[in-house]
């Protein structure tokens, strides 16, 4: 018998859907988007402070309110670019960090979540810049209490650029309140978003709904 978790089980029903990709990343694929559209102002210099030794991967206020205020003006710069952005734009914006950064220890970012710099920039180009730009002001302003809570799943179609953001629920279990309030926020964002509920079916596996 062949095991595998309920959101292996959930991206290959959605593969059955039209969407080719997929990612099971839950919190690091947005906090890794985060630190790869906002590197130069996670690591601006000017903040005083923040940087006591070269080997830091994030700066010491990144989990505190001083975060977004050290930064704000370039914070809200950057989420402007990204709201109008293309999605040309965006995709160069995410290689021109990924070349010049990849494999740097970096707190907020997991180098191995995406499969590829080009599986990367599919997401980012079918996400678009007023999500992306959302989601970074958000991240930007309460790191510490914004990492929990993203679905599980990120599912993309390269053919026809459709996305879904996807929380799935085994056999009782239930959404938590931080991703309650996520799940609201990224529908506001003009996200397709959802949950995939799978439930045992005795001897023959499991379901979707």
């Amino acid at each position: 018998m062949v095991m595998c978790s309920v959101e292996e089980l959930a991206l290959e029903h959605y593969r059955t859907l039209g969407f080719d990709q997929g990612i099971h990343g839950e919190g690091s694929t947005f906090s890794s988007l985060f630190g790869l559209l906002m590197w130069d102002i996670i690591f601006i210099d000017g903040v005083p402070d923040v940087f006591r030794n070269p080997y830091q991967t994030c700066p010491l206020d990144l989990h505190t309110d001083c975060f977004y205020g050290n930064r704000r003006e370039a914070i809200e710069a950057r989420a402007e670019m990204l709201r109008e952005a293309s999605a040309e734009t965006l995709q160069e914006l995410l290689a021109d960090v990924w070349n010049a950064q990849e494999g740097r220890v970096c707190a907020l970012i997991n180098w191995e979540r995406f499969s590829s710099l080009q599986q990367a920039q599919s997401l980012v180009a079918c996400l678009g810049g007023h999500f992306l730009s959302g989601v970074v002001l958000r991240m930007a302003k309460d790191y510490r209490h914004c990492r929990g809570g993203l679905p599980d799943l990120v599912v993309w179609s390269t053919y026809n650029k459709k996305v879904k953001l996807v929380e799935v629920k085994g056999p009782n279990d239930r959404l938590s309140q931080k991703q309650q309030i996520w799940l609201d926020e990224l529908h506001k964002l003009g996200a397709d978003v959802e949950v995939c509920h799978v439930t045992a079916t005795g001897a023959r596996g499991a379901r979707r709904e």
